[in-house]
């Protein structure tokens, strides 16, 4: 071995343990003020999504308006960007944190569902819920045009759905008094 050749083994052995350069406070202000922007424009968003299609839902009078499709999207986005901040120490983080989560957006979904006789009601207010929650995940991973696609063919398909009413449903609700959902 040369000199050289040792030298350089060395260094790369004990690169680790030389003291980093400290970044000057505004370079640190400015890494926070890009996460703190970048955290904000993903919870916008998600929820200007959440509210496109809670706003539908509402405009049609079925259950879970705009602030609970705001809160959920918000929650969502929330959820998955500290799983991503776990999963730098915890690599099977995400995954735990996403079994969570479709149990909690389940309960949600499960929670506007109901069944009267052979009717049963909600069943789009509970995907709306569940899609709401994905999108959220998607733009809180980056996956920008997944979440802003899968939000706006949400909306369309809602509004789409709700603009045909099935007329034996209408005779029913009619006769029942009060809204589906």
């Amino acid at each position: 071995n040369s000199a050289g050749e040792t030298h350089a083994w060395f260094d790369s052995r004990v690169a680790h343990h030389r003291p980093r350069a400290r970044r000057a406070p505004r370079d640190c202000m400015t890494a926070w003020t890009y996460d703190a922007l970048d955290i904000l424009l993903r919870l916008l968003l998600a929820g200007a999504i959440g509210a496109a299609i809670g706003w539908e839902r509402r405009a049609h009078h079925k259950a879970i308006g705009m602030a609970g499709m705001i809160l959920i999207a918000i929650g969502s986005t929330s959820y998955m960007l500290v799983a991503q901040r776990l999963s730098a120490t915890d690599p099977s983080a995400v995954g735990r944190l996403l079994q969570g989560f479709l149990s909690g957006i389940g309960f949600f979904g499960g929670a506007v569902i109901f069944k009267s006789g052979m009717d049963v009601r909600g069943i789009k207010a509970a995907a709306a819920v569940w899609i709401t929650g994905a999108t959220a995940l998607a733009i809180a991973t980056s996956l920008w045009a997944l979440g802003l696609v899968v939000g706006l063919v949400t909306v369309v398909v809602l509004f789409v759905a709700d603009s045909f009413p099935d007329p034996v449903r209408e005779a029913r609700k009619d006769g029942e008094g009060g809204p589906e959902a």
